[in-house]
């Protein structure tokens, strides 16, 4: 088998296995209320404070530029759940007898992982946009940036995403559960980084190594960019995302070296 046809023949049994299991409608239903809550939430709020200009940022993305990013928590349970089910009656024997190349088995999972993660961002954003675009003397589009500004974090917020998706994949994969990858995933921005940012010294290069780390950067990633930055504002999420990207990728690749060496 050459290596594209191995890609293209574990890219389908990838989708078909996603599209078995229970899941994957009960995940992409709770992605659609994250966001029509979240909306809620914030429109509530807005009409009762001003929230400024990334008031509709907040409300699109349920809070993600502030913090835990509800909608990636959901993608990193379908990343888990994804990746768990090989410990779960030989199927992971099952894909290297139809698919015989490890490369592609992992290549495939990450493309149909992120893709699904994004998949629900995306979902997440249209249900947001119809509780906000429906919500009686709603105050947050007239003091919303334009929308050429708001696409930058919107896309970021996609990212962010799908990089749960994949740290929660990777995570199932090197601890064998489901529930402790995700539980890792929550803790993490949670209780784990504050603990590590107390843990740095008050030095110019901690603060530096603050600003990179996964919570950190997801929050940037997902936040406006400052007033009349121009392209100038593009440089922070950048940066935000490819440290997000290095740290996931990072956890991917210890989990493929454990997939490569360990027996079916």
């Amino acid at each position: 088998m050459s290596p594209g046809a191995a890609l293209a023949a574990a890219v389908r049994m990838e989708v078909a296995r996603l599209r078995t299991l229970r899941s994957t409608v009960v995940l992409l239903a709770a992605a659609v209320l994250v966001g029509a809550l979240g909306a809620a939430g914030f429109c509530a709020l807005g009409a009762r404070t001003d929230l400024g200009r990334s008031g509709l940022l907040e409300a699109l993305t349920a809070g993600s530029a502030v913090g835990l990013s509800l909608t990636g928590v959901l993608a990193a349970a379908a990343g888990a759940l994804a990746s768990s089910s090989d410990h779960r009656h030989g199927a992971a024997r099952t894909a290297l007898v139809l698919v015989p190349r490890r490369g592609a088995l992992l290549v495939a999972r990450a493309v149909v992982v992120s893709s699904w993660s994004a998949v629900l961002a995306g979902a997440s954003l249209v249900a947001a946009t119809a509780v906000v675009a429906a919500w009686p003397g709603e105050p947050l589009w007239g003091d919303s940036p334009r929308l050429a500004v708001l696409a930058v974090p919107l896309a970021g917020f996609v990212a962010l995403v799908a990089l749960h998706g994949l740290a929660g994949c990777a995570l199932a994969s090197l601890m064998r559960s489901a529930p402790l990858a995700v539980g890792l995933v929550v803790a993490w921005p949670l209780v784990l980084e504050p603990l590590l940012r107390l843990a740095l010294p008050r030095a110019a290069w901690a603060q530096a190594v603050e600003g990179l780390l996964p919570a950190a950067a997801a929050v940037r990633l997902v936040a406006l960019p400052p007033v009349a930055s121009g392209a100038a504002g593009l440089v922070g999420p950048l940066a935000a995302g490819l440290a997000l990207a290095l740290v996931v990728g990072a956890v991917a690749a210890g989990a493929g070296a454990r997939f490569a060496r360990r027996d079916a």
